[in-house]
C-alpha cells in the first residue's frame, strides 16, 4: 500500500511516499513537489503628498529652472551727455557791430522781411526782435538762428544773442504785436447792431503778411476761426468799425483780432496766448 503523507503544514511542505506493513509506515526516497504559496502580498496603503508639500516642491522646481534660464546679454550703459556740449536752446554769444560783420534781418511793413548790415538801419518798431548771421564768427546751433533785441545794447557795448527755432523766427518776430497799416473806407458807416460772437474772427486783407502770420499760428494752435477780408467785404468792414467804436480801439492797421468780444491790433502772440 502507498500511502501520501503532506509534510510541512498547510500550504507547503514535501509529498513524501511509504508502504504501511506489519512494523507500521516505511517511508521511501521521497518523490516531491514543493507547494509555494500564492498568498498575496500585505497590502500597504499609498501616502497622497499635502498640498504644503506639493507647494514646497513646486517652489523649488520653478527656483532652480527660473536659475536655468540664460538671462540674455547685459543691458547697455546709460549714455552720459558728451562732456563740453551746450543745448541749443541755452546757446549764447555776443553782437559787436564795431568787431564784426553779420546781416541784421528784421520785420518790415506789412509783414515783409528785409536785410541789412547796419544796426541804425533797422526800423524802431523791428528792433525788439532781430536774426543775427555773424559773419566769419560764431555760428549758431543747427536748425537755430541767433537773434537780438537792438533796444537793449549791453552796458560794454554790443549786443547779447540768443537763439530761437529757425522755423518759428518770423512768427516771434511778427508776434510782437506787429500789423500793416490799412484805413477803412471814409464813408463806411457803423451798423448800429451786430452779433458778438464768443469764437475767433481775424479781420485782415489780403496783402497783409501779418495777416497770413497769424492765420497760420492759429491753425497751428487748433483753433477754428473766420477769416474776414476788410477790403472785399464791405459789411465786415462795417462790422469791424462798430465794434472798434464799442470798444475804443484805435483802428488803422490789420490783422484786427476778435477774440471772445475782445479786440487786438495786430499780432500779439503774448495777449493771444491768455486768450485763447
Amino acid at each position: 500500500m502507498v500511502a501520501v503523507k503532506p509534510a510541512g503544514g498547510v500550504g507547503h511542505g514535501v509529498m513524501t511516499s511509504g508502504t504501511f506493513d506489519e512494523a507500521g509506515y516505511t517511508a521511501s526516497t521521497p518523490d516531491f513537489v514543493r507547494l509555494v504559496s500564492t498568498a498575496p502580498p500585505p497590502y500597504t496603503p499609498a501616502v497622497m503628498p499635502s498640498p504644503v508639500r506639493m507647494s514646497i516642491v513646486c517652489l523649488a522646481v520653478v527656483t532652480v529652472l527660473g536659475a536655468c534660464e540664460d538671462p540674455g546679454p547685459p543691458a547697455p550703459p546709460a549714455r552720459s551727455a558728451e562732456p563740453g556740449t551746450v543745448d541749443p536752446a541755452a546757446a549764447t554769444a555776443i553782437y559787436d557791430p564795431s568787431a564784426a560783420d553779420a546781416i541784421l534781418t528784421f520785420a518790415g511793413e506789412r509783414g515783409v522781411f528785409a536785410d541789412t548790415s547796419k544796426v541804425d538801419e533797422v526800423p524802431a518798431e523791428a528792433k525788439v526782435l532781430v536774426r543775427v548771421k555773424l559773419l566769419g564768427g560764431q555760428a549758431a546751433p543747427a536748425g537755430m538762428v541767433w537773434v537780438t533785441d537792438l533796444n537793449t545794447p549791453r552796458e560794454g557795448g554790443g549786443y547779447d544773442l540768443r537763439t530761437v527755432a529757425r522755423d518759428d523766427f518770423e512768427e516771434e518776430a511778427l508776434g510782437k504785436g506787429r500789423s500793416s497799416k490799412a484805413a477803412l473806407p471814409g464813408d463806411l458807416e457803423a451798423p448800429q447792431q451786430f452779433a458778438a460772437g464768443d469764437g475767433v474772427i481775424v479781420y485782415k486783407t489780403a496783402w497783409c503778411g501779418v495777416c497770413k502770420k497769424v492765420e497760420s499760428y492759429l491753425e497751428r494752435k487748433g483753433v477754428d476761426y473766420i477769416a474776414k477780408d476788410i477790403e472785399k467785404d464791405r459789411q465786415a468792414a462795417g462790422e469791424l468799425k462798430a465794434k472798434s467804436q464799442a470798444q475804443g480801439v484805435r483802428m488803422g492797421s490789420v490783422p484786427v483780432i476778435d477774440v471772445g468780444g475782445k479786440l487786438i491790433v495786430g499780432f500779439d502772440r503774448a495777449r493771444l496766448e491768455k486768450l485763447l
